[in-house]
């Protein structure tokens, strides 16, 4: 830094050390400002919900993508296995193979179910730490705006 630069750097410093309250706060307003551009999108969506509807919605869409999905593999079953289902279908077993199947679905959702409780509680918990800390750094910053505020002569 050349000295005209310091000069001017002189200048703009306060003697009661209000410009190093108004760096912090710019530094911490810069931290909430990343944070909503980054892990904020994905986690203040979340906290407009409660646990128990944030983890029920969650829940439902995985019964449906569960559901597809396990069309989708059966489908594939079907197409793989597809003479020895001829020969079941040839002795009539029509019922066994629905129960069969039908065990099979109820096991793949119930499996699929039990990983997205566990993954929606997860992100639930990590988006309500995520977002109590960020909230403690906007009280902060409210701290140190009214610490500036009142450090500021009046003005008539």
């Amino acid at each position: 830094m050349d000295f005209q630069g310091f000069v001017c750097c002189l200048d703009v410093m306060e003697p009661n050390g209000a410009d190093m309250l108004n760096e912090d706060r710019i530094r911490l307003m810069t931290k909430m400002a990343s944070y909503e551009e980054g892990k904020g999108k994905e986690y203040m969506p979340i906290k407009q919900y409660y646990r128990k509807d944030y983890v029920a919605l969650g829940m439902m869409k995985s019964f449906i993508t569960s559901s597809i999905a396990f069309g989708i593999l059966f489908f594939c079953w079907i197409l793989y296995e597809m003479e020895q289902i001829t020969e079941l279908l040839a002795k009539r077993d029509l019922v066994e193979l629905g129960t069969f199947v039908l065990m099979i679905y109820a096991v793949f959702v119930a499996v699929y179910e039990v990983i997205a409780l566990v993954v929606y509680n997860w992100r639930y918990t990590k988006a309500t730490a995520s977002i109590k800390e960020y909230h403690s750094v906007m009280r902060k910053v409210e701290r140190l705006q009214e610490r500036e505020e009142r450090s500021l002569p009046l003005e008539d």
